[in-house]
C-alpha cells in the first residue's frame, strides 16, 4: 500500500487576559491592558502531520520570538559589551511538552514566530497548556489529505535597511508560498504561508496588541474558506526586510493600525491570487532533521560562539528549512540552488532566537544600519550557515 500524508489543523486563542509587557520594541515603555488595548485576537495556528511512519508538529503562534532561555545580543547603540536582554518567551521545557502531547521527541516539534511586534513578552502555562491539549486533540483527528502548492508575490514586502524604512535601490527575494492540504475528496483543511516581511507597522500607539498584516491576512483565508480550515504563516528569512507602508521610523504621528488593516488586505489579495496557480505536490514521505550549527560571535561578546538551531521538514518534494535566527533574505539565493527539492521554503525565528544574521554582502557595502549594530555575529559566520543549511536538505532528501 502507497503511504499517505495524514494532517490535521487547529489553533488555540492565546490573547492575553493580563497586562502583559510587550516585546516587540522596549517591554519597559509598552505595556498592554486587555481591557483597552486588544485590537486582534492572538492565536497559536497547529498541524500535526503523519505518514505512518513519522510524526512532526509546527506550531505557528502569533508572537515575536519563540525562546525558552534569556538571550542577549549587541545593544543597538553598538557600544562593546553592553547587551539587550530578552527574556523567555515560553517557560522552559515548551517544547518537550508539546512533543509529549503529539507522541514524538521534541526535535520533531517546530515553533514559528509569525513575529509580530505587537505580542507579550512572554505566555505562562496557562496558554502553553491551551496549546498542548489543542496538539493533544489533533492527534485524534488525523486524516489524509493531498498537497497542492501555489506561487506568488509578496506585494508589501521591502528591503528596510540601512534605516528600517522601505529601500528599492536594494533587492529582496518577495516569494510567497501557498501550501493547501485537502481532503481526498478535495476539501481544503488548512494551509500554510509562507513569505518574508516584517510586522512592524502598528505604531501610535505601540502599546496594543494585535496580530498585525500577517494575522489579519489568515484570518481572511480562514474565513473565505471556512468549516474549520486553518492557515499558519511562517515568516521568511526577515531579517533585513521590512512593510513597504510604514512604519515606527516612518515619522507618521497618526494612528497607524489602518495601515496594518490596508497591509493584512493586500496580503490576503496576494495569497488569493498564489491560490489560482497551484499544482499537486507529492507529499511523502514525511521526514523532520534538526541540528545547530555554531557560529562565530563578534569581538568581545560575552561568548566566543552562537549555536543557531537550524530544522528541516520534508514532505516528498518539498522542504522547510527554519532558523532560529532573524536571517537576512539574501540567504534565499544562496541556499535555493543548492536545494535538492522542487520547492524550498525558508523560516527565520523558529525553535529559539540568536539574533540578526546578516550576509557576506551586507557586512562589506558600508551601510551599516540597526541591524549590522546589532548582530552578535562576525562575518565568518555567513558561510558555515549557508553550507550547514545546505547539507541539512541534502541529508533530509538522504
Amino acid at each position: 500500500m502507497t503511504a499517505a500524508l495524514k494532517a490535521a489543523f487547529g489553533k488555540a486563542n492565546i490573547t492575553p487576559e493580563e497586562t502583559m509587557p510587550l516585546q516587540g520594541y522596549d517591554p519597559r515603555q509598552f505595556t498592554a491592558d486587555p481591557a483597552t488595548d486588544i485590537l486582534d485576537q492572538l492565536y497559536a495556528r497547529i498541524a500535526v502531520f503523519d505518514d505512518g511512519e513519522s510524526r512532526c508538529v509546527m506550531v505557528g503562534p502569533d508572537c515575536c520570538l519563540t525562546n525558552e532561555d534569556f538571550v542577549q545580543v549587541p545593544d543597538p547603540s553598538g557600544r562593546p559589551r553592553l547587551y539587550r536582554g530578552f527574556g523567555s518567551t515560553f517557560p522552559p521545557g515548551t517544547r518537550r511538552l508539546w512533543a509529549e502531547a503529539a507522541g514524538i521527541a521534541e526535535d520533531r516539534v517546530s515553533v514559528n514566530a509569525t513575529h509580530t511586534h505587537s505580542a507579550p513578552v512572554h505566555f505562562g502555562e496557562k496558554y502553553t497548556t491551551r496549546i498542548r491539549d489543542k496538539i493533544r486533540e489533533l492527534t485524534h483527528s488525523l486524516a489524509p489529505v493531498r498537497l497542492r502548492v501555489g506561487t506568488g508575490v509578496c506585494s508589501i514586502s521591502a528591503n528596510r535597511r540601512p534605516a528600517l524604512k522601505a529601500n528599492d535601490a536594494l533587492p529582496v527575494d518577495r516569494t510567497l508560498r501557498v501550501l493547501v492540504f485537502e481532503s481526498i475528496d478535495g476539501k481544503p483543511v488548512g494551509s500554510i504561508v509562507n513569505c518574508a516581511v516584517h510586522p512592524t507597522m502598528l505604531w501610535n500607539k505601540a502599546n496594543r496588541i494585535s496580530s498585525e498584516m500577517v494575522g489579519l491576512a489568515m484570518n481572511a483565508i480562514e474565513n473565505d474558506y471556512g468549516n474549520g480550515f486553518v492557515s499558519l504563516f511562517l515568516q521568511g528569512f526577515t531579517g533585513d526586510v521590512g512593510p513597504l507602508l510604514c512604519g515606527p521610523t516612518s515619522g507618521m504621528t497618526e494612528d497607524t493600525y489602518p495601515f496594518v488593516v490596508e497591509a493584512g488586505r493586500r496580503l490576503h489579495g496576494d495569497i488569493a491570487e498564489a491560490t489560482r496557480r497551484m499544482e499537486p505536490v507529492a507529499s511523502v514521505p514525511l521526514r523532520a532533521m534538526r541540528t545547530n550549527v555554531r557560529l562565530p560571535a563578534v569581538t568581545g561578546f560575552h561568548r566566543p560562539h552562537l549555536d543557531v538551531v537550524l530544522m528541516a521538514i520534508r514532505m516528498g518534494d518539498l522542504a522547510i528549512l527554519s532558523a532560529s535566527g532573524e536571517i537576512f533574505n539574501g540567504y534565499v539565493d544562496k541556499i535555493k540552488p543548492r536545494s535538492p527539492f522542487a520547492y524550498t521554503l525558508f523560516s527565520s525565528l523558529a525553535n529559539g532566537y540568536t539574533g540578526y544574521l546578516p550576509t557576506a554582502e551586507a557586512f562589506r557595502d558600508g551601510l551599516g544600519g540597526y541591524e549590522l549594530r546589532t548582530t552578535p555575529f562576525t562575518e565568518s559566520a555567513c558561510e558555515p550557515f549557508t553550507d550547514a543549511s545546505v547539507r541539512l536538505l541534502e541529508k533530509l532528501m538522504g
